[in-house]
């Protein structure tokens, strides 16, 4: 089965300074989720909620990615690698390079997210599940 990314947006996004107080260590939280469009079987989407604490600003989005595959999606297909681990590895360069890009373009250095292991982060959701 192919599976193609048919668009992106940002849904919510916030960036604020810190102002009076810098802190003395960053942070990053990402959550994300996947789901299927119950009007279009040839599609799902993948959320995720992306949080940073910077030493000078925080950042909190939420990126929203859509993809279809090329012929109807099965409950199998559901329940397999591809939405969980496969779609959000496409995904996560676009965002990378979307919030260095933002911060870069608003004054500060630029934010370099960290490579994520997606089968890692499944596993664990697994767990927590």
């Amino acid at each position: 089965m192919k599976i193609r990314l048919d668009n992106w947006h940002i849904v919510d996004l916030n960036f604020s300074v810190v102002k009076n107080e810098e802190r003395k260590e960053n942070s990053f939280d990402l959550n994300l989720g996947h789901f299927f469009p119950e009007d279009k079987k040839d599609s799902f989407g993948v959320a995720f909620n992306i949080e940073i604490k910077d030493k000078r600003f925080d950042l909190n989005l939420e990126a929203l990615f859509m993809f279809s595959v090329d012929g109807e999606i099965t409950e199998e297909f559901k329940l397999s690698d591809f939405p969980k681990i496969n779609a959000p590895a496409i995904a996560f360069p676009y965002l990378r390079a979307y919030i260095s890009n933002l911060t870069l373009q608003s004054g500060f250095e630029p934010v370099m997210l960290p490579s994520i292991n997606f089968v890692n982060l499944a596993k664990e959701k697994e767990i927590e599940g």
